[in-house]
């Protein structure tokens, strides 16, 4: 699975009728309550369905080993169905997106960060989004998009529209001031610019400077970055407070200290080198910006 899949949302409303709901459609209670020696693990398949277990299949062995528990790992169509059956205690841990977190979070879900994952040994736990521009256009900031085309993600994106929306916003600039149009993928939004169906657009930094240069889709030289965001914490690992609190610790310690590459001796976890640990306050910027933007995604109904 690629960095890109694992900045990708789902749709808000579907965020929004998941929460007004929940209880409702829930499976049933999880294997932290019910005994079982099973822990369900929610991952969500956005390429390849039959591939994404194996993607994780490392950190799912590590935490069965360390634990003695078996790990049923369930797909599930999207980031509504994780704060659902999170806050129902039928998953009890979730890879989760970081606005997404931040709604289960601050929904009442009842979650605790675990992890984030990192892309190497050492590398930031962050990432930034962009707005770029293609060079040689005249478009030096984002005051100079007034009356432009700007191209986002989508509408349910951390780094691809909310971090960018909150950027426009301080720089002046209201929705109505510009034309928005949603691409539909980080790489996607960056080949618009470049064949000009947009002025500008917004992107992570891994898919400008690495993922689409070397597939030699684009030359990074060809664009300008108007504006940088703030760096943006990577997307986290979360388990359930209903999980038993010993267990609980014992999972957030042998993620940190054995979820990587190098002590599992493979080659990537889905395409990260491991994970480092993190706190609910990593994720506090992603709120100030749903302060400053009022954006539909950070609204829970």
């Amino acid at each position: 699975m690629t960095v890109l899949s694992t900045m990708r949302r789902r749709t808000v409303a579907a965020i929004g009728a998941a929460i007004a709901v929940l209880g409702v459609a829930a499976c049933g209670p999880s294997a932290a309550e019910t005994g079982d020696d099973a822990l369900v693990f929610g991952i969500i398949p956005y390429e390849n369905s039959s591939s994404v277990g194996q993607n994780y299949q490392p950190i799912v062995d590590l935490i069965g080993r360390e634990t003695g528990k078996r790990i049923q790992v369930e797909t599930v169509t999207d980031y509504a169905a994780l704060i659902e059956g999170q806050r129902a205690g039928t998953i009890d841990l979730a890879f989760y997106g970081g606005i997404s977190y931040v709604l289960a979070k601050d929904s009442g879900a009842g979650i605790q960060p675990v992890a984030v994952p990192v892309l190497e040994r050492g590398a930031p736990s962050g990432y930034h989004s962009y707005v770029i521009a293609k060079a040689g256009s005249g478009i030096a900031s984002l005051a100079d998009l007034r009356g432009k085309r700007v191209c986002f993600v989508d509408p349910n994106s951390t780094s691809g529209y909310l971090y960018p929306l909150g950027g426009l916003a301080e720089a002046g600039l209201r929705e109505g001031d510009y034309t928005p149009q949603y691409a539909g993928g980080h790489d996607a939004s960056v080949l618009a610019v470049r064949d000009g169906d947009c002025d500008a657009g917004a992107v992570n930094d891994v898919m400008l400077e690495k993922i689409l240069p070397k597939q030699g889709e684009i030359d990074p030289g060809a664009f300008v970055k108007i504006w940088t965001s703030q760096p943006i914490v990577n997307p986290p690992l979360a388990i359930s407070e209903r999980v038993d609190p010993q267990l609980r610790e014992t999972i957030t310690k042998v993620v940190a200290e054995k979820g990587n590459a190098d002590a599992l001796k493979v080659k990537d976890i889905a395409g990260f080198w491991g994970f480092v640990p993190v706190d609910d306050q990593a994720f506090e910027p992603i709120r100030d910006v749903c302060r400053v933007t009022g954006a539909q995604i950070c609204k829970t109904g």
